[in-house]
């Protein structure tokens, strides 16, 4: 099959549905031609193995304006996409305005449309005007995009009921796929209690993680701390650690990209995700690498990982400081904790099960043929 792929970003741009199109790109073109249409230079070129068009954008988060939110708009999508010799569109994300003209292609030239749900519109609600506009969007493109849609893809119980809200044709739950090549599991302990987020933004927990550091220290004061990611919120994190004079035990690394990942993890000697929004990837990440897991009490986590990680209440210094002091001071009790969450990790959610399952999915709908 010719499968499309649109999605607003793609690596070397960090993130979640960044690595999510990557890997599933990689898997179903083994055996099928997959292209990418994605924002950036406007070049075509070939990356890992896949055709990628980097398409010029119109993108928020570049103009002098308040709101660093990803919204681009590549003007050129739809007539690309119609011009293109495919046999299923594929967009990725459910609020971008890149899957609204992916909807919009494939309307106009009676291709299979497909939408994954990646996540249940709740990111960037720290911005008042995304409060705001939000739910005048859900009721009008967003709505039409689910509508659009021949089959919604969502990873878990979580999405899928979001996807509900919609009233979608069909939706297929497939679960998130992880590179278990790359994130092998690993016995040796790291040094660190480190934090991972690609964004910095305040629903990931970043203030949460750092606040707990004293009051870790005052029971370890040998403990040594990793903030991972990049974002807004950064230049204040750091600030924060000066004003609680914990600069010294914490180590700011930035952005990195997804190769990078498993470094860092076989570095840790917690993970730790205080966050109010899912991680799931990061989460599956860690827990196929065997690292003990600290997280917030959610559904998105119980579905990813059972009862298995150790669970914590949102936005609470007290109680994230409280569960990691507890494994700081418990070697057994982390490695019942990493075993715990590693054996959660099935050949199901590998790239190659995870593109399979997709494969049945365009096929179903080439099968029954476009409206």
């Amino acid at each position: 099959m010719r499968i499309a792929l649109i999605a607003p970003y793609f690596p070397p741009n960090i993130g979640g549905i960044e690595t999510y199109v990557y890997e599933l790109a990689k898997a179903l073109s083994k055996e099928n031609e997959v292209y990418v249409f994605t924002c950036g230079r406007g070049i075509t070129e070939t990356y890992d193995g896949v055709k990628v068009f980097r398409l010029r954008a119109i993108d928020i988060k570049d103009m002098p304006v308040p709101l660093k939110i990803p919204y681009p708009i590549p003007v050129s999508l739809i007539f690309k996409l119609a011009r293109a010799k495919i046999d299923v569109i594929h967009a990725h994300g459910h609020a971008f305005i890149t899957s609204l003209q992916a909807a919009l292609a494939a309307r106009l030239t009676h291709k299979p449309f497909i939408l994954t749900v990646h996540d249940v519109g709740i990111s960037y609600r720290d911005y008042l005007v995304m409060r705001g506009v939000r739910p005048l969007a859900d009721l009008t493109f967003v709505s039409y995009i689910f509508k659009q849609a021949d089959v919604v893809i969502t990873l878990n119980n979580v999405t899928y009921k979001y996807a509900l809200r919609f009233n979608p044709r069909k939706i297929v739950v497939i679960p998130q796929g992880i590179n278990l090549d790359m994130f092998k599991p690993n016995d040796e302990e790291g040094e660190y209690v480190t934090f991972i987020a690609a964004r910095l933004v305040p629903q990931k927990g970043g203030e949460v993680f750092i606040r707990s550091i004293p009051v870790v220290l005052k029971e370890d004061s040998e403990a040594r701390f990793l903030v991972i990611g990049d974002g807004f919120q950064r230049p204040y994190l750091e600030r924060l650690t000066r004003e609680l004079g914990v600069e010294d035990h914490v180590e700011f690394i930035g952005g990195i990209q997804h190769r990078e990942v498993p470094k860092y993890l076989s570095m840790s000697k917690i993970v730790v995700f205080p966050s109010e929004i899912p991680t799931g990837l990061t989460l599956l990440e860690a827990a196929a690498m065997r690292r003990p897991i600290i997280t917030t009490d959610n559904e998105w986590a119980r579905d990813t990982l059972g009862d298995t990680p150790v669970f914590i209440p949102m936005r609470s210094p007290e109680g994230t400081a409280k569960a990691i002091i507890h494994l700081l001071k418990a070697p057994d009790e982390r490695v019942k904790v990493a075993r715990l969450v590693n054996e959660r990790i099935s050949s199901e959610r590998s790239w190659d099960a995870v593109a399979s399952k997709h494969v049945e999915v365009y096929k179903s709908v080439l099968r029954a043929g476009k409206r």
